[in-house]
């Protein structure tokens, strides 16, 4: 991209950037009124949002991972930028997450003033901000790599934060995000042990798709590495599509209230997003499996796209489905839908972002130096 074209980018975001903050000090004045939440759906698209957010930065620790571990040196120019999308990612969670407490100042206290050890938020909270702690160290080193400052003793430093930084993710943020919804009894859609697991390979799905955008879209990367980053992708998919079918199959064969409530919600409202989420990884997967050599660049972008939409689908069903079926018998579902302001506040941290992330890699060195 010339000057031009990034500033001219730079100002699209900002603008949307300004448009979200201003929607956030509404929803602040006067509250969460102006939003579609309530009594009895409590949490809306930032939450959907904010898992789908977590997902990507812990999946995009699977290069480090990559490059230190499997010492694929050709996914070295991906490095960094992982590294950035992860960081950028984590940020954007963690803002919706304030967007929808609606007390930045209060939440900034959790979990080092207010904290509660019988809570799993406590453990969330911090996992966050040692994970957060773990990418900023990870990226500190490969700096200093890139700009050839790095001594074998840094170098072996950025190597095990790289090794550890994707178990660390997978378990304590992906993993442990899907088991928030599990413990809750009273949920038909999340009170399911295999949640986490299911999170965590959506987190790989997620990850895996942006960075082969962003290889995609700078030309970084070979062929040979792209078809490589194609089959990862292709397994993810593949174990998502498993979890989904199985999850649907008793959703739909228990026969329980609840489920058929639910299964009523899912195929009915919210048909649309079920198609995508299982539609879309469907697709993606055969994508993936039959492209050929003159097909890898298109076949493996629209794949990925796919399974972004897919997963963000899949994401907003949970949270939101999982809260429409009613708690009791004869209670009549209350439905949500996202407000203006909700959309514009997403949009807006959407937006920081890609900012955040365009900025970066046009400020910080990619690439790593010669030796």
């Amino acid at each position: 991209m010339n000057k031009s074209g990034f500033y001219a980018w730079t100002v699209f975001l900002g603008i949307l950037i300004l448009l979200g903050a201003s929607s956030f000090y509404t929803q602040l004045v006067e509250g969460h009124y102006v939003t579609g939440t309530s009594k009895q759906i409590p949490w809306g698209i930032y939450i959907a949002g904010f898992v789908f957010f977590v997902g990507i930065s812990a999946g995009a620790t699977i290069i480090g991972l990559m490059i230190h571990a499997f010492g694929r040196d050709d996914y070295k120019p991906l490095g960094t930028r992982a590294l950035l999308v992860g960081i950028f990612s984590l940020l954007g969670s963690m803002l919706l997450i304030m967007a929808d407490v609606g007390a930045p100042l209060k939440m900034a206290l959790i979990p080092w003033i207010l904290r509660n050890p019988t809570s799993i938020f406590f453990y969330t909270s911090l996992a966050y901000y040692i994970f957060g702690a773990i990418l900023l160290a990870e990226l500190y080193y490969a700096l200093k790599i890139t700009r050839g400052q790095a001594t074998d003793g840094d170098k072996q430093t950025a190597k095990w934060l790289a090794i550890i930084a994707l178990p660390f993710a997978l378990v304590a943020l992906a993993a442990l995000d899907g088991a928030l919804f599990g413990f809750v009894k009273a949920r038909e859609l999340w009170n399911n042990p295999l949640l986490p697991a299911h999170f965590v390979v959506a987190a790989l799905v997620t990850g895996t798709a942006i960075l082969i955008l962003v290889a995609v879209k700078r030309k970084l990367v070979g062929e040979n590495t792209l078809n490589h980053m194609g089959k990862l992708l292709g397994v993810f998919i593949a174990v998502t599509i498993f979890f989904d079918f199985f999850d649907l199959l008793i959703l739909k064969y228990s026969a329980t209230p609840e489920g058929i409530e639910a299964w009523g919600l899912l195929t009915g409202r919210h048909a649309l997003l079920l198609a995508l989420n299982v539609g879309g990884l469907i697709v993606a997967l055969l994508i993936v499996m039959f492209k050929n050599g003159r097909t890898t660049v298109a076949g493996l972008s629209v794949a990925s796209l796919l399974a972004l939409g897919a997963i963000a689908a899949y994401r907003y069903n949970l949270v939101i489905v999982g809260q429409e079926v009613p708690l009791l018998p004869n209670l009549p579902v209350v439905h949500y839908s996202a407000t203006g302001t909700e959309i514009s506040v997403l949009v807006g941290v959407v937006a920081l972002v890609m900012f955040c992330y365009s900025v970066a890699t046009r400020i910080l060195p990619m690439e790593e130096a010669e030796s």
